[in-house]
């Protein structure tokens, strides 16, 4: 009997060793509180999750905490992110292929000037996350003079804009899916380019494998 026993608990270690779907905890992944995260980059995270056999739980969470957060392993990943905002974190890594094109964009209300000049030459109040904030400096340096009003939920931007708090605000949006609704009233300024992807601590190396395979799989079943 105690010989069947060991057999056993050997059985399960060796099943636990290969799948992290069976005994492992769920993993801890963020999203950012924006309207094409939430319905575009979150499903097909999701499906590809499922696809891979990997359990995880889905949290939204503000844009200053998301990479704070896997850095110090307090979560495993996040859904998507563009990779200006993740390149300076080297212990996240970029998982699979790009889930999407990005553009940092400038948002403007109607009837004031929307172009680089905002940015480089005439000072503004612009709304922004802290991330995004980094790269606009970053990219554009001369931006120094500006004052940056800091709101980490990305979803409130547009709408900060929309009853006229603020003037300009930095923002995220898709090339490839449909420009949230909350953009249509307002003067959008395309900024650069860049690519979007599903990040994970680079701790899960190995599951990275596994998840990079299974959104190329998915990307294809949706036809992206």
């Amino acid at each position: 009997m105690l010989k069947k026993t060991f057999s056993l608990i050997a059985k399960v270690i060796t099943l636990c060793t290969f799948s992290v779907s069976v005994c492992a905890t769920p993993l801890t992944i963020s999203y950012l509180q924006h309207p094409s995260v939430r319905d575009q980059a979150l499903p097909l995270i999701q499906a590809a999750y499922n696809q891979a056999g990997i359990k995880a739980n889905f949290v939204a969470m503000p844009a200053h905490r998301v990479l704070h957060e896997i850095t110090a392993q307090h979560t495993d990943g996040d859904v998507i992110l563009a990779r200006e905002i993740f390149a300076p974190f080297k212990d996240v890594i970029a998982v699979g292929p790009a889930l999407t094109e990005v553009e940092f964009v400038l948002l403007c209300v109607a009837n004031v000037p929307c172009d680089n000049s905002v940015l480089v030459a005439t000072p503004s109040t612009i709304v922004a996350t802290d991330q995004s904030k980094r790269v606009i400096l970053n990219k554009y340096p001369h931006a120094h003079r500006n004052t940056f009003y800091n709101i980490n939920n990305l979803a409130k931007l547009p709408e900060l804009l929309n009853v006229h708090r603020f003037d300009y605000a930095i923002f995220v949006v898709s090339t490839q899916w449909p420009l949230p609704d909350s953009l249509s009233h307002l003067q959008v300024h395309h900024l650069f380019r860049s690519k979007a992807y599903h990040v994970m601590h680079k701790k899960h190396s190995e599951l990275a494998a596994q998840l990079a395979l299974a959104i190329s799989t998915v990307k294809a079943q949706k036809g992206l």
